[in-house]
């Protein structure tokens, strides 16, 4: 007959259970190793994304300020006239920018809308189409600007969050072309550089359009340009909602998406020969 030896059982039946508890704890170790590993993952995803969606609106940013900046620049572009040598010797006729509060009524006319608003501005840029050393032959999105037609009349302005730009590419405004700019806009913000009076190139006050009235256009000398990107992807939950706005007010909105807004002034070259 075997016998068993009770201190043998028991010591078994401690080391069985004491395994099992190094296991249970190894278990619980690998789970918690697991998902700390798991979490830095996607932290480092949702960052990976939040840094590539900042490099897009800022590159995207910068793209739509070139643009526009290149059009402003051009505004109230003319041919020189040597008899005016006293003056203003680059004729041009009518203003060279035309701004809106709120935005267009009429993209096709650039009518403005009858009384400013909280949504984004618009702007009308104009000039000569000149061939030659002073060459305006494309619009805003690179068209051609048909030979008969004598003034070019780009618009700027926000549509479903995109900047768009109605060209020149056709004899009439209602026939151009609009063309997307830049997406994943949430505000053009604009004011007007006015200087003293026609002649002169000072800038003495900047106004938004809803508080100029007709005269002032002609004394528009720079234009301030403030644009409110969003970035693309949402819900990123760590990033910030609250941001500064084109009015400099706190924002604060709870889609986790990141929002920059961008500043440029562009003086308006021909404005003042």
């Amino acid at each position: 007959m075997r016998h068993h030896n009770p201190a043998a059982l028991r010591r078994r039946r401690a080391s069985h259970g004491r395994s099992l508890v190094e296991i249970m704890i190894a278990i619980v170790i690998g789970l918690l190793l697991l998902a700390a590993i798991t979490a830095f993952y996607l932290t480092s995803q949702r960052g990976s994304r939040t840094q590539e969606g900042l490099r897009s609106a800022d590159d995207g940013a910068r793209w739509a300020l070139s643009v526009m900046g290149e059009q402003l620049r051009l505004a109230g572009l003319g041919r020189v006239d040597l008899s005016l040598l006293g003056a203003r010797p680059v004729t041009f006729d009518g203003a060279p920018v035309q701004g809106c509060d709120g935005g267009f009524s009429n993209v096709s006319t650039g009518a403005c809308i009858a009384a400013p608003n909280s949504n984004p501005d618009a702007i009308t840029v104009r000039y000569l189409r000149i061939d030659g050393s002073l060459s305006s032959t494309t619009d805003c999105n690179g068209r051609a600007i048909p030979a008969a037609r004598a003034v070019a009349e780009n618009a700027f302005y926000v549509a479903g969050n995109t900047l768009m730009c109605r060209g020149s590419d056709q004899n009439t405004n209602a026939l151009s072309m609009p063309e997307a700019v830049l997406e994943n806009v949430q505000d053009l913000q604009l004011t007007y550089g006015l200087a003293q009076d026609a002649d002169s190139a000072n800038v003495t006050q900047y106004m938004p359009a809803g508080g100029m009235v007709a005269a002032d256009w002609n004394r528009v000398v720079s234009v301030r340009v403030c644009l409110l990107v969003f970035d693309a992807t949402p819900g990123n939950a760590d990033v910030a909602t609250t941001y500064r706005d084109c009015n400099d007010a706190l924002q604060n909105v709870a889609d986790g998406r990141l929002r920059r807004r961008f500043y440029s002034s562009f003086a308006l070259r021909n404005r003042v020969g």
